[in-house]
């Protein structure tokens, strides 16, 4: 009896195992794609950040600027999120000791305008900062500005023969 059972069961196993692994493999879904007719914002870059040409354990400060400027769709009503990032720290951490860059969110009379209304720092081991955008909150066209930070390079590091500067990013995304 105990064998029958048990018979009965491995075969119950095979058999559902083998349907389960059927309709695994040939399982399809549709899933339907609608892109919208105009981006929710558009991104201009404004300026770029140049290092000197400078010699082993050179400190520096980087130049207050506007970065980027950003300008929502009037017609989209959704919040957003911008994602700013330091996309060759790669290189810069070979030739820099240090890198901090303080950025800021602000709208067009120079309030802050992201959800957490604070100066966010963009370094070498934190390589992206993200600002929420509440629909709403402030004065279009918005920018991310440079406030302030600093850097020092290696001992006996040059930045010649090559581009070392700051290659920044600027992405915007529905929340």
């Amino acid at each position: 009896m105990k064998r029958f059972i048990i018979i009965a069961l491995a075969a119950l196993l095979v058999v559902t195992g083998g349907m389960f692994a059927y309709t695994f493999t040939t399982a399809t879904a549709t899933i339907g794609v609608t892109a919208p007719t105009s981006d929710f914002a558009n991104v201009t870059a404004n300026s770029s950040i140049t290092a000197p040409t400078v010699f082993g354990k050179f400190t520096g400060t980087w130049p207050s600027s506007s970065l980027f400027t950003i300008t929502p769709d009037p017609s989209y009503q959704g919040d957003l999120v911008v994602t700013v990032s330091l996309v060759n720290s790669g290189e810069l951490i070979r030739q820099y000791h240090h890198l901090n860059m303080s950025l800021r969110y602000t709208d067009n009379t120079g309030a802050l305008a992201d959800e957490q209304q604070e100066i966010q720092v963009l370094n070498l081991t934190n390589a992206q900062v993200l600002f929420t955008w509440t629909s709403g909150n402030g004065t279009s066209p918005f920018t991310v500005d440079l406030v302030g930070g600093g850097y020092r390079l290696h001992p006996f590091k040059t930045l010649t023969g090559g581009s070392y500067q700051p290659q920044i990013w600027c992405e915007v995304t529905q929340r």
